[in-house]
């Protein structure tokens, strides 16, 4: 995978024309509203719950039916009203002040194509509207991609993170009811690497409640493709990806064609990750603003060189690395010891 070389910036803040949160019982809900070139709109909602677990979808707005139709599935509607309100307002003004920007429905879709563009998507409502292309192509109707942090200690999930591409109403559901906590799809998708068909799981029985209440939304045939970072000595957490996909055909049929394109599908699934992985870097490197020799220092030390590598490498005396390089990466990155900031770097994705 060649590192992409397009900036993009995931900063929290990025592209957002209104926020707003409300403490509802010992949960916190934030909604935001990106906008982002081309007129393209992202909500996010984002539920941290009083154990510190943050839940956060990523819905694409194409259009005000598609906002309203996210704010009547979600559970605390009535609470988040006034903010709802105030987000359509925005989108409203923003809409109609850039060009409105729509999914393109193509009807021939080049998917190694589509898949290798996405690495110069800039955005989340970029990278989301590659996957609708792709996944529609390969025979899907609904896709959710989740990205999973989980404690590498306990093994329990931590932040949860949703690039929704189905009926918002399913997913607003799943994690009100915080199915999320025993989600058979869930737990195959932490501790396997290969694609499966919902149906070829053992942890589902006849007549789970889960594929029955998802099947009600349009989930009826489900492939799951995971894909891992595993934590590391220096990295603190694991990092789970799991694209879903479905449609609603016929089981045979439905099944027959999302595991035909299951090689497809999971190359997406990964492509997408690495867009992750890759932006994430980018947003460490610029907030601590470090330069390509900090970075350097920081990869020689972490692969095991020494002071004396390192003066030798940039044509200083040992001692000008232990007065000045050191104390130069330390101060940028609020590291006590460069020992600190080699973790820290290893931790942020920075280095491997």
């Amino acid at each position: 995978m060649p590192t992409a070389t397009t900036e993009r910036r995931a900063g929290q803040q990025e592209g957002v024309v209104f926020e707003g949160g409300e403490q509802i019982g010992r949960d916190r809900v934030t909604l935001r509203l990106r906008c982002y070139s081309g007129a393209k709109f992202v909500l996010e909602r984002q539920l941290v719950r009083v154990d510190g677990v943050t839940l956060t979808q990523v819905f694409t707005v194409e259009n005000e039916a598609a906002l309203h139709d996210f704010a009547t599935a979600d559970p605390y509607g009535d609470t988040l009203r006034a903010i709802y309100q105030s987000i359509r307002q925005s989108y409203l003004v923003e809409r109609d002040a850039g060009t409105t920007h729509r999914i393109a429905n193509k009807s021939t879709v080049d998917i190694a194509g589509e898949i290798n563009r996405i690495e110069n998507c800039q955005n989340e409502a970029e990278l989301m509207a590659v996957a609708h292309a792709v996944t529609s192509a390969l025979g899907a109707t609904q896709y959710i991609f989740s990205r999973l942090i989980l404690d590498d200690k306990s093994g329990d999930v931590i932040e949860y993170r949703y690039l929704v591409g189905c009926d918002p109403a399913w997913l607003n559901k799943y994690i009100d009811r915080v199915w999320y906590m025993n989600d058979p799809s869930l737990e195959y998708a932490k501790r396997n690497v290969t694609p499966a068909l919902s149906s070829q799981l053992d942890l589902y029985s006849d007549g789970h409640w889960l594929p029955t209440e998802a099947a009600a939304h349009g989930f009826r045939n489900n492939l799951v493709c995971p894909v891992h970072l595993r934590a590391n000595q220096g990295r603190t957490n694991s990092l789970v990806a799991m694209l879903q996909t479905s449609n609603g055909e016929s089981k045979e049929a439905g099944e027959g064609v999302l595991w035909g394109n299951r090689l497809m599908l999971r190359a997406l699934a990964s492509e997408m990750l690495d867009w992750h992985l890759t932006g994430q870097r980018q947003q460490a490197t610029s907030e601590f603003g470090l330069d390509e020799q900090d970075l350097d220092v920081l990869r020689r030390l972490r692969s095991g060189g020494t002071a004396k590598n390192i003066a030798e490498a940039l044509d200083l005396s040992v001692k000008s690395v232990y007065a000045s390089v050191y104390p130069k990466v330390n101060k940028k990155m609020g590291a006590s010891h460069i020992s600190n900031a080699v973790a820290m770097a290893v931790n942020c994705g920075l280095i491997e």
